[in-house]
Order: structure tokens, then C-alpha cells, then sequence
């Protein structure tokens, strides 16, 4: 679209895009587009952690038990900066595929609650809500989960609950004016 824009600037295209609503910056992190956006960005991220750490010759465990060893690694050489810098890396790839894989679960807990509030504004009535875990109760478990670092957190209960709530008022407001 932005090739197509610049090689034909006179079109209403390019006039409709110069509104400032179509350009997002990094202060749109907390407006996400939708559920489905967001799924797909946080697969694409999967991908892209597991292809940058396959392109590692050894794991981030490997790293730690390798600078252990200050025969191999001597304090304050570069070889050990080097394996520190490396160690580094991963642990922030690791992060954020833990982002990743947290939020997709998080998206399959949606999922199920979606189908339970269409279900239910449909007049069916069924046991399976209870045998699912509702939103509320995983993102207060990962609250009291040590393991889970509070910016992925806050990204889970904010900005997915945000979507799940506009997700929710939209299939109430559908099934209002059936």
C-alpha cells in the first residue's frame, strides 16, 4: 500500500491516508486492533524467538552451567563476556516466548468464553462453562504465580482483557437486536 501511495500521490488513497488516526505509533501498545491481530502477532513472535534461538549453537541451560567454569570462562576475559552478552540474549528470547505462549492460552481461555457467552445469549445451556477455566480466574493465578513476570502480566489482564470485554459486548449487542 505505501509503494502504491507514493507512486500515485493525487490518489484519494493516498488523501484518506494522511488522516492521523491511520498512522499507529508505540503509544498504541495499550489499543490493540482485535483478538484475532493479536493472536496472530503473539504466533508470529513464537516463530521468531524459536527460529533466533535455534540459530544459537548451544542452550541458554548450557550457557549457564559453561560459566560456572572459570577455567574455561576466567573472570573479567572476553571469552566469558562474550558467554555472558550470548547468556543474555537468550534469556530475553525466553521472555518473550514465554509472553507468547502465556497470552495464547490466555486467547484459548477467551475462546471458551466466547463460546460460552454465544451459547448462552443464544438460549443454550450447557455444563461445559464450569469444566473451563474463566479469564478472571487464570489472570489472578498468574498473579499469585511467581514465575510470571508482571509485564506479561499486566499485557494478559490489560490489554487481552480489553479485547475479551469488547469481544463479549459484541456478541451481546448482536444478539440485542436479533
Amino acid at each position: 500500500l505505501r509503494g502504491y501511495t507514493a507512486a500515485n500521490p493525487d490518489s484519494a488513497a493516498f488523501v484518506t491516508m494522511q488522516h492521523a488516526a491511520f498512522f499507529r505509533t508505540c503509544r498504541d501498545i495499550r489499543n490493540p486492533i482485535n483478538l484475532r491481530n493479536e493472536r496472530g502477532a503473539m504466533q508470529y513472535l513464537m516463530k521468531v524467538v524459536a527460529s533466533q534461538l535455534e540459530a544459537y549453537t548451544c542452550s541458554l541451560a548450557q550457557d549457564i552451567v559453561d560459566l560456572r567454569d572459570e577455567e574455561v570462562y576466567p573472570m573479567f576475559s572476553n571469552r566469558r563476556h562474550a558467554k555472558i552478552q550470548v547468556r543474555g540474549e537468550k534469556e530475553v528470547l525466553h521472555h518473550f516466548g514465554q509472553w507468547a505462549q502465556t497470552a495464547l492460552h490466555i486467547f484459548d481461555v477467551i475462546d471458551n468464553e466466547l463460546i460460552m457467552e454465544r451459547k448462552t445469549d443464544s438460549g443454550q445451556t450447557g455444563s461445559s462453562l464450569n469444566s473451563h477455566a474463566s479469564f478472571d480466574s487464570v489472570i489472578h493465578a498468574m498473579d499469585d504465580d511467581d514465575a510470571i513476570h508482571f509485564t506479561i502480566l499486566r499485557y494478559c489482564s490489560d490489554v487481552l482483557g480489553a479485547l475479551r470485554k469488547d469481544a463479549i459486548q459484541s456478541i451481546r449487542n448482536k444478539t440485542s437486536r436479533s
